[in-house]
Protein backbone atom coordinates (compact mmCIF):
# COMPACT_ATOMS: atom_id res chain seq x y z
CA UNK A 1 0.00 0.00 0.00
CA UNK A 2 1.72 3.39 -1.14
CA UNK A 3 2.30 5.11 1.98
CA UNK A 4 2.88 9.24 2.14
CA UNK A 5 5.91 10.72 3.30
CA UNK A 6 5.82 13.15 6.31
CA UNK A 7 8.67 14.03 9.21
CA UNK A 8 8.53 12.66 12.44
CA UNK A 9 7.78 15.78 14.34
CA UNK A 10 4.18 16.09 12.34
CA UNK A 11 1.18 15.12 14.73
CA UNK A 12 -2.53 14.56 15.13
CA UNK A 13 -5.06 14.04 17.67
CA UNK A 14 -4.28 10.83 18.60
CA UNK A 15 -0.71 11.60 19.92
CA UNK A 16 1.37 9.76 16.92
CA UNK A 17 2.80 11.48 13.62
CA UNK A 18 1.32 11.55 10.86
CA UNK A 19 3.80 8.69 9.35
CA UNK A 20 3.14 6.30 12.33
CA UNK A 21 -0.18 6.80 11.58
CA UNK A 22 0.09 6.08 7.97
CA UNK A 23 2.57 2.57 9.33
CA UNK A 24 -0.48 1.66 11.28
CA UNK A 25 -3.01 2.21 8.93
CA UNK A 26 -0.76 0.04 6.48
CA UNK A 27 -0.27 -2.41 9.15
CA UNK A 28 -4.02 -3.12 10.07
CA UNK A 29 -4.90 -2.94 6.20
CA UNK A 30 -2.23 -6.06 5.19
CA UNK A 31 -2.65 -8.19 8.21
CA UNK A 32 -6.26 -7.81 8.81
CA UNK A 33 -7.73 -11.48 8.69
CA UNK A 34 -10.10 -9.69 6.07
CA UNK A 35 -9.80 -9.39 2.14
CA UNK A 36 -9.51 -5.79 1.16
CA UNK A 37 -8.72 -4.56 -2.24
CA UNK A 38 -8.50 -1.28 -4.31
CA UNK A 39 -9.82 -1.73 -7.63
CA UNK A 40 -10.45 0.76 -10.90
CA UNK A 41 -13.56 0.59 -12.76
CA UNK A 42 -12.33 -1.36 -15.01
CA UNK A 43 -11.41 -4.38 -13.02
CA UNK A 44 -7.65 -3.90 -12.26
CA UNK A 45 -5.89 -4.48 -8.90
CA UNK A 46 -4.51 -1.03 -7.55
CA UNK A 47 -3.76 -2.99 -3.71
CA UNK A 48 -4.21 -5.99 -2.12
CA UNK A 49 -4.18 -7.12 1.28
CA UNK A 50 -2.46 -10.58 2.73
CA UNK A 51 -6.10 -11.92 3.87
CA UNK A 52 -7.15 -11.60 -0.03
CA UNK A 53 -3.75 -12.61 -1.80
CA UNK A 54 -4.03 -16.03 0.40
CA UNK A 55 -7.76 -15.75 -0.95
CA UNK A 56 -6.95 -16.23 -4.25
CA UNK A 57 -3.96 -18.40 -3.83
CA UNK A 58 -1.76 -16.32 -6.69
CA UNK A 59 1.35 -14.78 -5.50
CA UNK A 60 1.06 -11.30 -4.90
CA UNK A 61 3.19 -9.60 -7.75
CA UNK A 62 0.80 -11.79 -10.32
CA UNK A 63 -1.97 -9.78 -9.02
CA UNK A 64 -1.01 -6.59 -9.04
CA UNK A 65 -1.61 -4.45 -12.19
CA UNK A 66 -3.77 -7.39 -13.42
CA UNK A 67 -7.24 -7.46 -14.41
CA UNK A 68 -9.28 -9.59 -11.57
CA UNK A 69 -11.60 -11.03 -14.56
CA UNK A 70 -8.48 -13.45 -14.63
CA UNK A 71 -9.27 -15.31 -11.46
CA UNK A 72 -12.37 -15.22 -11.81
CA UNK A 73 -14.49 -18.06 -13.08
CA UNK A 74 -15.95 -17.26 -17.05
CA UNK A 75 -19.23 -17.57 -16.00
CA UNK A 76 -18.65 -14.53 -13.51
CA UNK A 77 -16.89 -11.94 -15.68
CA UNK A 78 -19.08 -9.68 -18.02
CA UNK A 79 -20.74 -9.96 -14.14
CA UNK A 80 -18.09 -8.67 -12.49
CA UNK A 81 -16.97 -5.89 -15.26
CA UNK A 82 -20.94 -4.74 -15.16
CA UNK A 83 -20.55 -4.76 -11.44
CA UNK A 84 -17.42 -2.17 -10.65
CA UNK A 85 -19.02 0.37 -13.27
CA UNK A 86 -22.10 0.54 -11.19
CA UNK A 87 -19.94 1.04 -7.78
CA UNK A 88 -17.54 3.66 -9.49
CA UNK A 89 -20.39 5.17 -10.36
CA UNK A 90 -22.18 5.72 -7.19
CA UNK A 91 -21.75 8.48 -5.48
CA UNK A 92 -18.77 8.75 -3.22
CA UNK A 93 -21.40 8.34 0.45
CA UNK A 94 -23.14 5.67 -1.36
CA UNK A 95 -23.98 2.53 0.47
CA UNK A 96 -21.43 -0.81 -0.12
CA UNK A 97 -22.64 -2.67 -2.97
CA UNK A 98 -22.87 -6.64 -2.48
CA UNK A 99 -21.88 -9.01 -5.62
CA UNK A 100 -21.06 -12.83 -5.12
CA UNK A 101 -18.80 -14.03 -7.45
CA UNK A 102 -17.16 -17.90 -8.52
CA UNK A 103 -12.75 -17.47 -8.28
CA UNK A 104 -11.49 -19.55 -11.29
CA UNK A 105 -10.75 -23.41 -9.80
CA UNK A 106 -7.35 -23.72 -9.39
CA UNK A 107 -7.09 -27.07 -10.91
CA UNK A 108 -9.65 -29.12 -13.58
CA UNK A 109 -10.93 -31.50 -10.38
CA UNK A 110 -10.84 -28.62 -8.23
CA UNK A 111 -14.19 -26.72 -7.12
CA UNK A 112 -14.50 -22.96 -7.17
CA UNK A 113 -14.33 -20.73 -4.33
CA UNK A 114 -17.17 -18.84 -3.81
CA UNK A 115 -16.49 -14.86 -2.00
CA UNK A 116 -19.20 -12.16 -1.33
CA UNK A 117 -18.05 -8.80 -2.57
CA UNK A 118 -18.95 -5.62 -0.68
CA UNK A 119 -17.49 -2.25 -2.68
CA UNK A 120 -17.99 1.44 -2.60
CA UNK A 121 -15.90 3.94 -4.71
CA UNK A 122 -13.48 5.88 -2.97
CA UNK A 123 -12.84 8.75 -2.12
CA UNK A 124 -15.33 9.47 -5.05
CA UNK A 125 -16.31 8.41 -8.26
CA UNK A 126 -14.38 11.07 -9.84
CA UNK A 127 -10.91 8.74 -9.29
CA UNK A 128 -12.38 6.05 -10.49
CA UNK A 129 -11.05 2.88 -7.99
CA UNK A 130 -13.57 1.58 -5.60
CA UNK A 131 -12.59 -0.25 -1.87
CA UNK A 132 -13.72 -3.99 -1.95
CA UNK A 133 -14.12 -6.19 0.82
CA UNK A 134 -14.19 -9.51 0.30
CA UNK A 135 -15.40 -12.47 2.51
CA UNK A 136 -14.55 -16.21 1.62
CA UNK A 137 -18.45 -17.91 1.44
CA UNK A 138 -17.34 -21.37 -0.15
CA UNK A 139 -18.61 -23.08 2.73
CA UNK A 140 -21.92 -21.26 3.10
CA UNK A 141 -22.06 -22.05 -0.67
CA UNK A 142 -21.25 -25.48 -0.12
CA UNK A 143 -23.71 -26.06 2.53
CA UNK A 144 -26.62 -24.37 0.66
CA UNK A 145 -26.00 -26.59 -2.46
CA UNK A 146 -25.76 -29.64 -0.49
CA UNK A 147 -29.12 -28.54 1.47
CA UNK A 148 -30.33 -27.81 -1.98
CA UNK A 149 -29.30 -31.65 -2.85
CA UNK A 150 -30.98 -32.87 0.17
CA UNK A 151 -34.48 -31.07 -0.77
CA UNK A 152 -34.11 -32.45 -4.23
CA UNK A 153 -33.64 -35.64 -2.87
CA UNK A 154 -35.53 -35.43 -0.53
CA UNK A 155 -38.61 -34.22 -3.03
CA UNK A 156 -37.36 -36.50 -5.47
CA UNK A 157 -38.16 -39.55 -3.10
CA UNK A 158 -41.47 -38.73 -1.92
CA UNK A 159 -42.26 -38.22 -5.27
CA UNK A 160 -41.49 -41.49 -6.42
CA UNK A 161 -43.65 -42.87 -3.67
CA UNK A 162 -48.11 -43.83 -5.13
CA UNK A 163 -48.95 -42.50 -1.49
CA UNK A 164 -50.17 -39.29 -1.34
CA UNK A 165 -47.65 -37.54 1.11
CA UNK A 166 -47.69 -34.20 3.08
CA UNK A 167 -44.72 -33.28 5.33
CA UNK A 168 -46.26 -31.00 8.19
CA UNK A 169 -44.50 -28.91 10.71
CA UNK A 170 -45.28 -28.83 14.71
CA UNK A 171 -48.10 -26.47 14.06
CA UNK A 172 -50.20 -28.56 11.82
CA UNK A 173 -48.83 -26.38 8.63
CA UNK A 174 -47.64 -28.68 5.45
CA UNK A 175 -43.65 -27.54 4.10
CA UNK A 176 -44.10 -30.23 1.19
CA UNK A 177 -46.46 -32.33 -0.81
CA UNK A 178 -45.30 -35.30 -3.02
CA UNK A 179 -46.37 -35.64 -6.72
CA UNK A 180 -49.20 -37.93 -6.21
CA UNK A 181 -50.77 -35.72 -3.91
CA UNK A 182 -50.71 -33.05 -6.39
CA UNK A 183 -51.99 -35.73 -8.96
CA UNK A 184 -54.69 -36.40 -6.93
CA UNK A 185 -55.50 -33.28 -5.93
CA UNK A 186 -55.82 -32.20 -10.32
CA UNK A 187 -57.77 -34.92 -11.18
CA UNK A 188 -60.36 -35.07 -8.57
CA UNK A 189 -61.35 -31.13 -9.20
CA UNK A 190 -59.01 -29.56 -6.13
CA UNK A 191 -57.90 -26.00 -5.80
CA UNK A 192 -54.72 -25.05 -7.24
CA UNK A 193 -54.23 -23.77 -2.87
CA UNK A 194 -54.88 -27.62 -2.54
CA UNK A 195 -53.14 -28.84 -5.37
CA UNK A 196 -49.78 -26.41 -3.98
CA UNK A 197 -50.33 -28.21 -0.43
CA UNK A 198 -47.22 -25.71 0.39
CA UNK A 199 -48.72 -23.10 3.35
CA UNK A 200 -51.89 -25.25 3.99
CA UNK A 201 -52.59 -26.19 7.74
CA UNK A 202 -53.54 -29.77 7.92
CA UNK A 203 -55.55 -29.25 11.65
CA UNK A 204 -57.34 -26.58 10.17
CA UNK A 205 -58.64 -28.69 6.85
CA UNK A 206 -59.91 -31.24 9.33
CA UNK A 207 -61.69 -29.02 11.47
CA UNK A 208 -63.61 -27.70 8.12
CA UNK A 209 -64.57 -30.97 7.59
CA UNK A 210 -66.18 -31.38 10.51
CA UNK A 211 -69.39 -29.87 9.04
CA UNK A 212 -70.17 -32.61 6.81
CA UNK A 213 -68.35 -35.25 8.29
CA UNK A 214 -71.50 -37.77 9.87
CA UNK A 215 -69.09 -40.44 11.00
CA UNK A 216 -66.36 -37.91 12.34
CA UNK A 217 -63.38 -39.11 11.07
CA UNK A 218 -62.12 -35.86 9.99
CA UNK A 219 -62.02 -35.57 14.19
CA UNK A 220 -60.38 -38.33 14.77
CA UNK A 221 -57.85 -37.56 11.67
CA UNK A 222 -57.35 -34.11 13.55
CA UNK A 223 -56.96 -36.10 17.29
CA UNK A 224 -54.55 -38.36 15.74
CA UNK A 225 -52.31 -35.54 13.80
CA UNK A 226 -52.04 -33.56 17.08
CA UNK A 227 -51.15 -36.39 19.12
CA UNK A 228 -48.54 -37.34 17.39
CA UNK A 229 -46.93 -34.02 16.65
CA UNK A 230 -47.27 -33.64 20.36
CA UNK A 231 -45.73 -36.83 21.36
CA UNK A 232 -48.39 -38.13 22.67
CA UNK A 233 -48.31 -41.29 20.06
CA UNK A 234 -45.69 -43.03 18.01
CA UNK A 235 -48.32 -43.57 15.07
CA UNK A 236 -51.80 -42.85 14.26
CA UNK A 237 -53.68 -44.89 11.59
CA UNK A 238 -57.09 -44.53 10.16
CA UNK A 239 -59.47 -46.38 7.67
CA UNK A 240 -61.42 -44.05 5.54
CA UNK A 241 -63.91 -43.76 2.89
CA UNK A 242 -63.54 -41.08 -0.12
CA UNK A 243 -66.29 -41.98 -2.69
CA UNK A 244 -67.17 -39.99 -5.85
CA UNK A 245 -70.42 -40.24 -8.05
CA UNK A 246 -68.71 -42.53 -10.55
CA UNK A 247 -66.38 -45.08 -7.93
CA UNK A 248 -66.03 -45.68 -4.50
CA UNK A 249 -62.85 -45.53 -2.95
CA UNK A 250 -60.95 -46.16 0.53
CA UNK A 251 -57.87 -44.81 1.71
CA UNK A 252 -55.31 -45.71 5.07
CA UNK A 253 -54.21 -42.62 6.89
CA UNK A 254 -51.38 -43.10 8.28
CA UNK A 255 -49.16 -40.29 10.48
CA UNK A 256 -46.04 -40.70 11.31
CA UNK A 257 -43.18 -38.46 13.22
CA UNK A 258 -40.03 -37.16 11.19
CA UNK A 259 -37.79 -38.28 13.20
CA UNK A 260 -34.20 -37.52 13.88
CA UNK A 261 -35.11 -34.88 16.53
CA UNK A 262 -37.28 -32.80 13.45
CA UNK A 263 -40.25 -31.31 14.54
CA UNK A 264 -43.20 -31.97 12.20
CA UNK A 265 -44.82 -35.64 11.09
CA UNK A 266 -45.20 -37.08 7.98
CA UNK A 267 -48.83 -37.42 6.39
CA UNK A 268 -49.70 -40.23 4.16
CA UNK A 269 -52.80 -41.42 2.09
CA UNK A 270 -52.17 -45.26 0.88
CA UNK A 271 -55.22 -46.04 -1.70
CA UNK A 272 -56.71 -49.59 -0.15
CA UNK A 273 -59.64 -49.89 -2.59
CA UNK A 274 -58.50 -52.97 -3.75
CA UNK A 275 -57.89 -54.66 -0.56
CA UNK A 276 -61.30 -53.60 0.70
CA UNK A 277 -63.48 -54.72 -2.57
CA UNK A 278 -61.48 -57.89 -2.24
CA UNK A 279 -62.34 -58.16 1.38
CA UNK A 280 -65.79 -57.35 0.52
CA UNK A 281 -65.69 -59.98 -2.17
CA UNK A 282 -64.21 -62.36 0.33
CA UNK A 283 -66.99 -62.05 2.74
CA UNK A 284 -69.48 -62.46 0.50
CA UNK A 285 -68.00 -65.82 -0.85
CA UNK A 286 -67.87 -66.84 3.16
CA UNK A 287 -71.67 -66.03 3.36
CA UNK A 288 -72.38 -68.03 0.41
CA UNK A 289 -70.62 -71.32 1.35
CA UNK A 290 -72.31 -70.38 4.83
CA UNK A 291 -75.44 -70.38 2.97
CA UNK A 292 -75.04 -73.54 1.21
CA UNK A 293 -73.69 -74.96 4.57
CA UNK A 294 -77.14 -74.03 5.69
CA UNK A 295 -79.22 -75.79 2.96
CA UNK A 296 -76.90 -78.56 3.18
CA UNK A 297 -78.09 -79.12 7.08
CA UNK A 298 -81.85 -78.32 5.92
CA UNK A 299 -81.33 -81.31 3.72
CA UNK A 300 -80.54 -83.63 6.45
CA UNK A 301 -83.34 -82.38 8.57
CA UNK A 302 -86.07 -82.05 6.05
CA UNK A 303 -87.53 -85.77 6.33
CA UNK A 304 -87.36 -85.62 10.35
CA UNK A 305 -89.09 -82.06 9.99
CA UNK A 306 -92.28 -83.57 7.35
CA UNK A 307 -92.03 -86.15 10.01
CA UNK A 308 -92.57 -83.29 12.67
CA UNK A 309 -95.01 -81.41 10.75
CA UNK A 310 -97.11 -84.14 9.89
CA UNK A 311 -98.09 -84.61 13.35
CA UNK A 312 -99.53 -80.35 14.01
CA UNK A 313 -101.09 -80.51 10.51
CA UNK A 314 -102.78 -84.83 11.09
CA UNK A 315 -104.34 -82.40 14.56
CA UNK A 316 -105.47 -79.39 12.75
CA UNK A 317 -107.34 -81.42 10.09
CA UNK A 318 -108.72 -83.59 13.34
CA UNK A 319 -109.92 -80.24 15.00
CA UNK A 320 -111.21 -78.55 12.06
CA UNK A 321 -113.51 -81.42 11.36
CA UNK A 322 -114.18 -81.48 15.12
CA UNK A 323 -115.14 -77.64 14.71
CA UNK A 324 -117.52 -78.05 11.59
CA UNK A 325 -119.22 -81.16 13.33
CA UNK A 326 -119.71 -79.58 16.78
CA UNK A 327 -121.02 -76.02 14.85
CA UNK A 328 -123.92 -78.07 13.07
CA UNK A 329 -124.90 -79.71 16.02
CA UNK A 330 -128.15 -78.72 18.10
CA UNK A 331 -128.10 -77.85 20.40
CA UNK A 332 -124.73 -75.56 20.17
CA UNK A 333 -122.48 -76.51 22.56
CA UNK A 334 -120.45 -72.98 22.37
CA UNK A 335 -118.07 -73.93 25.14
CA UNK A 336 -116.69 -77.34 23.78
CA UNK A 337 -116.52 -75.67 20.27
CA UNK A 338 -114.67 -72.38 21.58
CA UNK A 339 -112.23 -75.03 23.16
CA UNK A 340 -111.66 -77.02 20.45
CA UNK A 341 -110.86 -73.79 18.13
CA UNK A 342 -108.24 -73.19 20.48
CA UNK A 343 -106.75 -76.06 20.18
CA UNK A 344 -106.38 -75.84 16.74
CA UNK A 345 -105.11 -72.45 16.79
CA UNK A 346 -102.38 -74.17 18.91
CA UNK A 347 -101.57 -76.64 16.28
CA UNK A 348 -101.23 -74.22 13.84
CA UNK A 349 -99.06 -72.19 15.87
CA UNK A 350 -96.99 -74.87 16.49
CA UNK A 351 -96.38 -75.60 12.48
CA UNK A 352 -95.45 -72.11 11.73
CA UNK A 353 -93.19 -71.75 14.27
CA UNK A 354 -91.50 -75.26 13.15
CA UNK A 355 -91.52 -73.65 9.38
CA UNK A 356 -90.51 -69.69 10.66
CA UNK A 357 -87.45 -71.15 12.43
CA UNK A 358 -86.66 -73.67 9.12
CA UNK A 359 -87.14 -70.38 7.05
CA UNK A 360 -84.75 -68.00 9.49
CA UNK A 361 -82.37 -70.77 9.73
CA UNK A 362 -82.27 -70.42 5.92
CA UNK A 363 -82.06 -66.95 5.73
CA UNK A 364 -79.12 -65.29 3.76
CA UNK A 365 -77.26 -62.58 5.83
CA UNK A 366 -74.28 -60.64 6.47
CA UNK A 367 -72.31 -60.89 9.46
CA UNK A 368 -73.91 -58.19 11.84
CA UNK A 369 -73.69 -59.12 15.66
CA UNK A 370 -75.57 -58.36 18.47
CA UNK A 371 -75.27 -59.16 22.32
CA UNK A 372 -77.87 -62.02 23.40
CA UNK A 373 -77.70 -65.03 25.89
CA UNK A 374 -75.22 -68.18 24.28
CA UNK A 375 -77.63 -70.48 25.97
CA UNK A 376 -80.72 -69.35 24.31
CA UNK A 377 -78.90 -69.42 20.85
CA UNK A 378 -77.99 -73.23 21.95
CA UNK A 379 -81.56 -74.03 23.06
CA UNK A 380 -82.68 -72.30 19.80
CA UNK A 381 -80.74 -74.88 17.60
CA UNK A 382 -81.67 -77.71 19.36
CA UNK A 383 -85.33 -77.12 18.54
CA UNK A 384 -83.94 -76.81 15.27
CA UNK A 385 -82.68 -80.34 15.27
CA UNK A 386 -85.11 -81.90 17.77
CA UNK A 387 -86.92 -83.61 14.88
CA UNK A 388 -84.09 -85.56 13.70
CA UNK A 389 -83.37 -86.33 17.41
CA UNK A 390 -86.29 -88.24 17.96
CA UNK A 391 -86.39 -89.84 14.71
CA UNK A 392 -82.98 -91.06 15.96
CA UNK A 393 -84.10 -91.55 19.11
CA UNK A 394 -81.12 -89.24 20.35
CA UNK A 395 -81.60 -87.40 23.45
CA UNK A 396 -79.96 -84.62 24.22
CA UNK A 397 -79.02 -82.37 27.48
CA UNK A 398 -78.23 -78.86 28.09
CA UNK A 399 -76.03 -77.81 30.89
CA UNK A 400 -74.78 -74.04 31.20
CA UNK A 401 -75.15 -73.95 35.20
CA UNK A 402 -77.64 -71.30 36.69
CA UNK A 403 -76.11 -67.64 35.16
CA UNK A 404 -76.84 -66.68 31.46
CA UNK A 405 -73.69 -66.25 29.08
CA UNK A 406 -73.14 -63.38 27.28
CA UNK A 407 -71.96 -62.56 23.57
CA UNK A 408 -71.84 -60.40 20.96
CA UNK A 409 -72.05 -62.62 17.87
CA UNK A 410 -74.56 -63.23 14.83
CA UNK A 411 -77.49 -65.10 16.28
CA UNK A 412 -78.01 -66.93 12.95
CA UNK A 413 -74.48 -68.25 12.20
CA UNK A 414 -73.93 -69.42 16.05
CA UNK A 415 -76.86 -71.43 15.74
CA UNK A 416 -75.52 -72.87 12.88
CA UNK A 417 -72.52 -73.83 14.17
CA UNK A 418 -74.71 -75.63 17.04
CA UNK A 419 -76.66 -77.32 14.11
CA UNK A 420 -73.71 -78.68 12.31
CA UNK A 421 -72.41 -80.01 15.76
CA UNK A 422 -75.25 -82.02 17.05
CA UNK A 423 -76.43 -83.20 13.10
CA UNK A 424 -72.63 -84.84 12.94
CA UNK A 425 -73.27 -85.80 16.46
CA UNK A 426 -76.43 -87.90 16.22
CA UNK A 427 -75.70 -89.13 12.43
CA UNK A 428 -72.70 -90.34 13.92
CA UNK A 429 -74.45 -92.17 16.89
CA UNK A 430 -76.69 -93.62 14.37
CA UNK A 431 -74.72 -95.24 11.94
CA UNK A 432 -72.31 -96.69 14.59
CA UNK A 433 -76.02 -98.70 16.29
CA UNK A 434 -74.76 -97.23 19.81
CA UNK A 435 -76.70 -98.56 22.78
CA UNK A 436 -76.36 -95.18 24.31
CA UNK A 437 -77.53 -92.76 22.14
CA UNK A 438 -77.55 -89.26 23.92
CA UNK A 439 -75.53 -85.82 23.46
CA UNK A 440 -74.47 -83.71 26.18
CA UNK A 441 -74.41 -79.93 25.39
CA UNK A 442 -72.10 -77.86 28.06
CA UNK A 443 -72.14 -74.01 27.93
CA UNK A 444 -69.54 -72.09 30.60
CA UNK A 445 -67.29 -69.62 31.16
CA UNK A 446 -63.77 -70.46 31.28
CA UNK A 447 -60.95 -68.66 31.62
CA UNK A 448 -62.85 -65.23 30.70
CA UNK A 449 -64.28 -67.22 27.48
CA UNK A 450 -67.54 -68.54 26.79
CA UNK A 451 -67.00 -72.06 26.22
CA UNK A 452 -69.55 -74.79 24.25
CA UNK A 453 -68.55 -78.47 24.73
CA UNK A 454 -70.73 -80.61 22.18
CA UNK A 455 -69.94 -84.65 23.43
CA UNK A 456 -71.83 -87.82 21.85
CA UNK A 457 -71.75 -91.15 22.34
CA UNK A 458 -70.76 -92.16 18.91
CA UNK A 459 -67.69 -94.12 17.81
CA UNK A 460 -65.91 -91.29 18.05
CA UNK A 461 -62.74 -90.44 15.74
CA UNK A 462 -59.78 -92.72 14.39
CA UNK A 463 -56.46 -90.64 14.22
CA UNK A 464 -56.51 -90.47 10.39
CA UNK A 465 -59.92 -88.79 10.31
CA UNK A 466 -59.60 -86.00 13.47
CA UNK A 467 -56.25 -84.59 11.45
CA UNK A 468 -58.49 -83.63 8.61
CA UNK A 469 -62.14 -83.07 10.04
CA UNK A 470 -61.94 -79.93 9.68
CA UNK A 471 -60.88 -79.99 5.76
CA UNK A 472 -63.48 -78.61 3.13
CA UNK A 473 -65.63 -81.78 1.19
CA UNK A 474 -63.71 -84.36 3.71
CA UNK A 475 -66.50 -86.45 4.97
CA UNK A 476 -67.78 -90.02 6.27
CA UNK A 477 -71.48 -89.82 5.80
CA UNK A 478 -72.67 -91.07 1.80
CA UNK A 479 -74.71 -87.94 1.15
CA UNK A 480 -72.77 -85.42 3.12
CA UNK A 481 -70.88 -82.24 1.44
CA UNK A 482 -68.03 -82.55 4.01
CA UNK A 483 -68.76 -78.67 4.55
CA UNK A 484 -70.16 -78.71 7.70
CA UNK A 485 -67.53 -78.40 10.25
CA UNK A 486 -65.07 -76.42 7.93
CA UNK A 487 -67.74 -73.98 7.55
CA UNK A 488 -68.34 -73.64 11.03
CA UNK A 489 -65.03 -73.48 11.71
CA UNK A 490 -64.88 -70.24 9.94
CA UNK A 491 -67.97 -68.54 11.42
CA UNK A 492 -66.17 -69.58 14.91
CA UNK A 493 -62.96 -67.55 13.86
CA UNK A 494 -64.53 -64.53 12.42
CA UNK A 495 -66.49 -64.03 15.85
CA UNK A 496 -62.69 -64.16 17.50
CA UNK A 497 -63.59 -67.68 18.63
CA UNK A 498 -61.71 -71.31 18.11
CA UNK A 499 -63.10 -74.35 17.53
CA UNK A 500 -61.49 -77.90 17.57
CA UNK A 501 -62.09 -81.81 17.37
CA UNK A 502 -60.71 -84.59 20.00
CA UNK A 503 -61.53 -88.14 21.10
CA UNK A 504 -63.51 -88.28 24.33
CA UNK A 505 -61.73 -89.97 27.34
CA UNK A 506 -64.77 -92.84 27.48
CA UNK A 507 -65.38 -93.00 23.85
CA UNK A 508 -67.32 -90.94 21.32
CA UNK A 509 -66.56 -87.25 20.05
CA UNK A 510 -66.18 -83.86 21.33
CA UNK A 511 -66.24 -80.91 19.62
CA UNK A 512 -65.62 -77.46 21.80
CA UNK A 513 -65.73 -73.78 20.13
CA UNK A 514 -64.88 -70.65 21.94
CA UNK A 515 -66.44 -67.11 21.95
CA UNK A 516 -65.52 -63.89 23.37
CA UNK A 517 -67.36 -63.04 26.70
CA UNK A 518 -69.43 -59.83 26.26
CA UNK A 519 -70.24 -57.77 29.03
CA UNK A 520 -71.98 -54.14 29.07
CA UNK A 521 -69.09 -51.99 30.01
CA UNK A 522 -67.58 -53.39 26.47
CA UNK A 523 -69.56 -51.03 24.63
CA UNK A 524 -68.91 -48.02 26.71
Amino acid sequence: MARPTGTGKDRDATGLGVQSVQDLLSLLFDQAPMGYMALSEDGRVLEINDAAVTLFGAPREQLLGQSLAEHVAPWHQERLHSYLRDVCAAAGDGEWLRHVLDLRPEGPDALPRRVRLYSRPYPSAAHGWCLTVLVDSSAEARAETARRESEFLQQAVLDALSAQIAVIDPDGRITAVNEAWRRFARENGGSAELEAGVGLNYLQVCRDALAEDVDQLADKAREGIRAVLAGERSEFVLEYPCHSALRQRWFLMTITPLGSGRAGAVVAHVDISERVRMEQEARVRREEVAHAARLSSVTVLAASLVHELSQPLAAVNLYGESVAALARSEPLDQERLLATADELREQVARAVGILDGLRRFMRRGELQTEPCALEERIRQAMGLVGPLARRKRVRMFLDHGDASIPVKVNPLQIEQVMVNLLCNGIEAIDRGDCRTRKIDIRAEILDGEARVTVADTGPGFSPEWLARVFDVFETEKETGMGMGLAVSRTIVEAHGGHLWAESGPDGGALLTFTLPVHMPEDER
